[in-house]
């Protein structure tokens, strides 16, 4: 993809963005974790996930999880009822997503939503020395090591120059 359709991508995404903050009522200046659970998470996978969502206003990022079942809601965290729309605004407006072994790991990258995933073949961890890779991997499959890479990926939202060149690695690889 060049760079021109990059920036437009890009572009379109701030207002993606800029639109569903403001329908969600949160702030479009904190990065966007979208958390998308079209299946049933397993005991450990929900005891993560609940350590991701009570940190994240510790560390100023908005979650929102798109879930049939009702989430708690609290400091930096918001649920959306599952429907195929939700899934969509999600999508296109998140700018990470922290991904489960049944999540559509593609689905995240063509909509430049920055996985935050165990290692998959579609991904490559972000390596800042390099400036490659298109996702943030965690190791550990563990409320820790998942928390340790979302907070990788916040640090790394701080700069676009590298935060765009990960979107436009991530388009890159589907085109």
């Amino acid at each position: 993809m060049d760079q021109g359709s990059v920036a437009n991508f890009i572009k379109n995404k701030r207002e993606a963005k800029k639109s569903f903050a403001k329908k969600m009522a949160f702030s479009e200046k904190k990065p966007l974790i979208g958390i998308v659970l079209d299946k049933e998470l397993t005991t450990k996978q929900t005891a993560c996930l609940e350590a991701i969502t009570q940190g994240a206003g510790s560390i100023d990022v908005q979650v929102v999880v798109l879930s049939d079942h009702k989430v708690h809601e609290g400091d930096g965290m918001l649920h959306l009822p599952y429907s195929q729309a939700n899934r969509k605004n999600l999508l296109a407006a998140a700018d990470m997503t922290l991904s489960f072994s049944f999540n559509d790991i593609e689905e995240m990258l063509l909509n430049g939503a920055i996985p935050i995933s165990t290692a998959r073949p579609e991904i490559k961890d972000y390596n800042p020395n390099k400036e490659i890779g298109n996702a943030f991997v965690y190791k550990k499959r563990n409320k820790w090591g998942m928390f340790a890479a979302v907070v990788r990926a916040r640090e790394t939202f701080k700069f676009p120059y590298d935060w765009n060149n990960i979107v436009r690695q991530g388009l890159e690889k589907k085109s």
